[in-house]
């Protein structure tokens, strides 16, 4: 569910992110002084310390808070949350494609006596799909069949205007939606950039000079993309004929799972020119792909980016920077504090990412992240990393620990409602309940992990409720009523919360229900 609007209780001054500046300050105070063992209050220095960490904390909760209520909270359309993402240097992330190994192969594994080559940007489909290669691949003489072979989910594009030499041209892309990093813009005047010269993406035109080759590309809610250039003071004016190459993508839709049917669009010559007849299958399920992020979404990151500028210190700071790779939907940044498992000067970063949605809700289920989103996520901390971890801090990324959580619960049926329908009801209120993120992919703060799952006095007290996960079921259309069996409700098997460990977080897994209108029988 996202935030609300407003505050919902009293500002906590004294939060993890508080212990978390203090950790930080004290390994500070014995790279200076490596005699510094006492950090107990009774050492007078100490009080500095422990001043400095609530002070720093209070102003960036209160200051989160401020740009959450004031700001982000009326946002609900990608352009204005784009221009209000750019006074914090916040971005939102355009699609990216999703990506399938695989092979070409000759009809009836036949063998050809000539080279043939399936040339980069050969084309692909299956269902409504479109996949291409990216670089050349080759069926020797001999062989029946390619080596393997990356194909992507996108198709490339061109567009071509001319500059009519005015100061701040504005070209909107013809195609959508638009693939992540795939623009290339080159003028009469020579190729313009995205970056600057350190390779971080221009976030103003403030950033440029009058010689500065560079654009701004914005995404608005359709998928379609605002190409804008400078006005000969902040940034260059363009000159000529401006080409735009780019691709497009179908962002999640387009990850593949399965082995369909392909068909191959482009015609393939061998090196005599002969049309070859070809076919395509995939050997893997596709990676990565993912969606643009919604307006939903950047409401709740938004407000967080301002308290982690290029650089991570506390917890906040670590899962902040975490959520800026495509695909992670929360992390938990662990230190002693908070597991055993943790050394001291150490920080674990759990991650979990964004599921398959579920057919009904579109919610996403909590899921495994990739390597390579892991690895990712781990080179935002190192150093030359966009988001470089305090000095004497050791970092260690790792996919969430889950702990799955089978329900089975006794029902009464309302009027007019049919057994299939109640369970599939059911089923669809604790998809939502356990979700790790709704359809708009804003944060679902039911769950969490366990560490982050806090009792009345603000501690953790590690805890699924037993009595949340029921009013969910009873709240599902055509539930009449819930058993008042001492077994109506089982959450693993018993009759009781489910209690996680510090780095668990909560996975739906096996649904059962039993129909009490009809004997217990199970649906």
């Amino acid at each position: 569910m996202p935030l609300p609007l407003f505050p919902t209780s009293d500002l906590d001054i004294t939060d993890l992110s508080r212990q978390g500046l203090l950790v930080r300050a004290q390994t500070l105070a014995t790279q200076v002084n490596p005699n510094w063992e006492d950090f107990s209050l009774g050492f007078s220095e100490n009080i500095l310390l422990e001043a400095m960490a609530m002070m720093i904390g209070m102003a960036a909760d209160t200051q989160n808070e401020r740009v959450r209520q004031l700001s982000w909270a009326t946002v609900t359309d990608r352009l204005a949350a784009i221009r209000n993402g750019k006074v914090m240097g916040f971005q939102l992330s355009p699609a990216s494609a999703a990506q399938t190994a695989g092979l070409f192969s000759l009809p009836n594994s036949g063998t050809h006596t000539k080279l043939i080559t399936i040339p980069a940007g050969t084309k692909v489909q299956t269902g409504d799909y479109y996949h291409q290669t990216l670089v050349d691949v080759s069926i020797a003489i001999g062989n029946t069949s390619s080596s393997a072979v990356t194909v992507e989910n996108s198709t490339s594009e061109e567009d071509t205007v001319y500059s009519d030499g005015s100061v701040n041209q504005v070209i909107q892309l013809d195609a959508s939606p638009f693939n992540d990093g795939s623009l290339i813009v080159t003028c009469g005047d020579g190729t313009y950039l995205a970056v600057n010269g350190s390779g971080r993406t221009f976030v103003s035109f403030t950033e440029m000079g009058p010689a500065t080759q560079g654009y701004i590309a914005m995404v608005d809610d359709n998928g379609r993309v605002l190409v804008l250039f400078g006005n000969g003071i902040n940034g260059a004016i363009p000159q000529g004929i401006i080409t735009l190459q780019y691709k497009t993508t179908d962002g999640e839709a387009g990850r593949i799972t399965g082995t369909p049917t392909w068909d191959v669009l482009d015609t393939i010559f061998d090196e005599d020119g002969t049309p070859i007849t070809m076919s395509f299958a995939n050997t893997a399920n596709s990676v990565g792909g993912f969606d643009a992020m919604t307006v939903e979404e950047a409401r709740i990151r938004a407000p967080l980016s301002i308290r982690t500028q290029e650089r991570s210190v506390n917890e906040t700071d670590f899962e902040y920077a975490a959520g800026t790779i495509g695909g992670i939907a929360r992390a938990a940044a662990m230190s002693s504090n908070h597991s055993v498992d943790v050394q001291e000067d150490n920080v674990h970063v759990e991650l979990v990412a964004y599921g398959t949605p579920y057919t009904t809700s579109g919610y996403y289920a909590p899921a495994a992240p990739t390597s390579a989103q892991i690895a990712a996520v781990q080179a935002l901390y190192e150093e030359g990393g966009l988001y470089p971890a305090v000095m004497g801090l050791v970092i260690s990324s790792y996919a969430a620990t889950f702990k799955d959580i089978t329900v089975a619960v006794k029902i009464y049926k309302e009027a007019n409602y049919t057994a299939a329908q109640v369970k599939a009801s059911i089923t669809d209120a604790l998809q939502r309940f356990f979700a790790v993120a709704d359809d708009k992919k804003a944060m679902n703060t039911i769950v969490d992990f366990g560490y982050k799952m806090l009792g009345s006095d603000g501690e953790p007290d590690y805890k699924v409720s037993w009595s949340k996960v029921l009013n969910a079921v009873n709240d599902a259309t055509g539930v009449r009523e819930i058993s008042y069996s001492v077994d109506n409700l089982l959450l693993n098997g018993a009759h009781q919360s489910v209690i996680l460990a510090s780095k668990e977080f909560p996975r739906l897994s096996t649904i059962t229900v039993y129909d009490m209108d009809n004997s217990g029988v199970q649906i």
